[in-house]
C-alpha cells in the first residue's frame, strides 16, 4: 500500500541534484543551521524557521534534524515530512527503511504532543504507507499498515474536512490496497475498491490542483493499477503537474519524477505499437 506517492524514482542521489545546494538561500539556511548548533541558544521558533529554510532548499537530513530539535507539533511533523522525502528521493537505498521508520517516529511523537495536529496524522499515514509498499502483502497485513492508515486519514478528514489531503491519500490507499492484492481481496479485507479510489483521487486534483505530490501520487496508483486502461489518464496528470509552478524543492523532485515516468510511459507505448 502506497500512501502520498512520492514514489522511489531509480535515480536517487543527492549529489543528482546539485542545484539544490547552488543556491545562495540553501548555503545562507546551512550557515543559520551551523550557528544555531553551535550556540545552543536559539528559541525553538528560530530552529524551526531555519528547519523551513533547509526544507525549502532541499537540506532535508539538516532539516529534519533541526526540526527535531525545535520541537513541538510542528517542529516533529516538518521533521517527518523532510525524513520522508529523504527516503523516497535522495538516500541510498539501503537507507530507505530506517529513514520510513524515523518519519513514523517524528509523526507519532508530534500527535502525543498534540493529538490534533491534523499534519502529523497525514505524515504518519504516509510513513505508514510506504513501509507497507516495502513489506510483501502478509506482513503488510499482519502489521495493520492499511486498517491504521485508514484510521489516520479519516481522522485527519475529521479535523479539516476541507482539506483536499486526507481524501486525496485515502484515494491512493484503496487503489494501491486494489493494486497489492485484488479488487475482491481488497473488498473483502478492508473495504477497498477501485471505484472509490478513482473518485477521491479526481475529486482531489480538481480541489487543489497545485497538490503536486498528492496529484502525483494518484497518477502513479493509477498506472501501476490499471497501465492500458488508466494509463493515458495518468499520463496527462503527470504532465500536468509538470507544469504546474513548484513551492519547494520537495515539489520540483517530484515533478522531476513525473516527468520522467511520462517519458517511459510514452516509450512503453511507442514499442508496444510496433
Amino acid at each position: 500500500m502506497l500512501m502520498d506517492r512520492p514514489r522511489r524514482p531509480r535515480a536517487g542521489r543527492a549529489g543528482d541534484h546539485a542545484w539544490l545546494r547552488a543556491a545562495g538561500a540553501g548555503l545562507a539556511a546551512l550557515a543559520l543551521f551551523a550557528g544555531l548548533l553551535g550556540g545552543g541558544e536559539a528559541r525553538a521558533g528560530d530552529r524551526l524557521a531555519a528547519a523551513q529554510a533547509l526544507y525549502q532548499q532541499g537540506e532535508m537530513r539538516a532539516a529534519a534534524r533541526l526540526a527535531r530539535q525545535a520541537g513541538g507539533a510542528e517542529g516533529l511533523t516538518l521533521a517527518a515530512r523532510a525524513a520522508l522525502v529523504d527516503a523516497l528521493y535522495l538516500a541510498a537505498e539501503a537507507d530507505r527503511s530506517t529513514l520510513l521508520k524515523r518519519a513514523a517516529r517524528d509523526a507519532r511523537a508530534a500527535l502525543a504532543v498534540a493529538p490534533d495536529y491534523e499534519p502529523a496524522y497525514l505524515q504518519l499515514a504516509i510513513a505508514l504507507g510506504q513501509m507497507a509498499e516495502r513489506a510483501d502483502p502478509i506482513t503488510a497485513h499482519v502489521s495493520g499498515y492499511a486498517d491504521e492508515g485508514r484510521t489516520l486519514l479519516q481522522r485527519a478528514h475529521a479535523l479539516a474536512p476541507d482539506d483536499p489531503w486526507p481524501d486525496g491519500l485515502l484515494g491512493i490507499w484503496h487503489l494501491q490496497l486494489v493494486r497489492r492484492g485484488s479488487a475482491m481481496l481488497a473488498a473483502e479485507l478492508y473495504g477497498a475498491s477501485e471505484a472509490d479510489g478513482l473518485r477521491l483521487c479526481r475529486q482531489a486534483a480538481a480541489r487543489a490542483p497545485r497538490a503536486i505530490a498528492l496529484r502525483y501520487g494518484c497518477a502513479v496508483s493509477m498506472l501501476e493499477l490499471d497501465p492500458e486502461g488508466l494509463g493515458p489518464e495518468a499520463a496527462r496528470e503527470l504532465t500536468a503537474i509538470g507544469q504546474v509552478p513548484a513551492a519547494d524543492a520537495a515539489e520540483r523532485l517530484v515533478q522531476e519524477a513525473a516527468l520522467r515516468l511520462v517519458d517511459g510511459f510514452g516509450r512503453s507505448r511507442s514499442n508496444g505499437a510496433r
